[in-house]
């Protein structure tokens, strides 16, 4: 299963639609940031994290702390119902929901909990946000057959647990914002491309006498407030 891309302009406020579900912020994994989405309350449901009798598994690649859907899957290799129930899902006419991953999770709380839509008020809010329930996470703990879970309150801290209890699943999903957007040149670092940068500007003397008291003439580097240079270019083009 491969995560789409998406630019950073095309990212709403926190809370906001975003591809069948609501944006809950950015996370770093896998070289790469990723715009997190949460399903909402009305797509979440209680299950157990292992439902099979016998032993309690031990996944080796469900023990990642970011990675939900790469936990996800390996869950549902393992033949854990839930897993396979989520990556099935349809979510508003959109696919590719996972559980989310411990630290998936602790981003929910840390922005979603903030909106007051999201987290207080009545037990049911209209584009479905409360959340206060004890969740699962897909991160199953290193060496043990326990995984991680999270409750949804602002106090509260990752802990661990049998799989075989019964906690809420909350499906998410994550698109990888593109990189492109992150790469420039080092402008400031090399001299020349400053040199180019200014070429033309100082073709008037008074142009140049604003640049002089902003730009450093051996290091190429700007100092002061971008807004005072524009203002004072502004002056000389009046």
């Amino acid at each position: 299963m491969k995560r789409r891309e998406i630019s950073p302009a095309a990212l709403p406020a926190i809370g906001h639609p975003l591809a069948g579900g609501f944006f809950a912020g950015r996370l770093y994994f896998n070289g790469a940031e990723h715009a997190l989405i949460d399903a909402g309350q009305d797509f979440e449901c209680e299950a157990r994290w292992w439902d099979h009798d016998g032993p309690r598994p031990r996944i080796h690649g469900a023990t990642c702390r970011y990675d939900g859907l790469a936990n996800t899957l390996a869950m549902a290799n393992e033949g854990s119902t839930i897993a396979k129930k989520v990556l099935s899902m349809n979510v508003r006419g959109t696919w590719g929901w996972y559980i989310p991953s411990i630290e998936e999770l602790q981003l929910m709380r840390t922005n979603l909990l903030q909106l007051p839509d999201w987290f207080e008020g009545p037990a049911r809010k209209p584009q479905g946000f409360q959340c206060s329930h004890d969740y699962w996470s897909s991160t199953q703990k290193n060496h043990a057959a326990t995984a991680w879970c999270m409750t949804m309150m602002p106090w509260c801290v990752p802990d661990s647990n049998w799989v075989s209890g019964s906690k809420g699943i909350r499906p998410v999903k994550s698109l990888v914002i593109k990189p492109e957007a992150f790469i420039h040149a080092p402008h400031f670092d090399d001299l020349q491309i400053v040199a180019r940068t200014f070429t033309g500007l100082t073709d008037s003397d008074k142009v140049a006498q604003v640049v002089e008291r902003f730009v450093n003439e051996d290091s190429g580097r700007f100092y002061g407030r971008t807004d005072e240079l524009v203002a004072a270019l502004a002056e000389v083009r009046s």
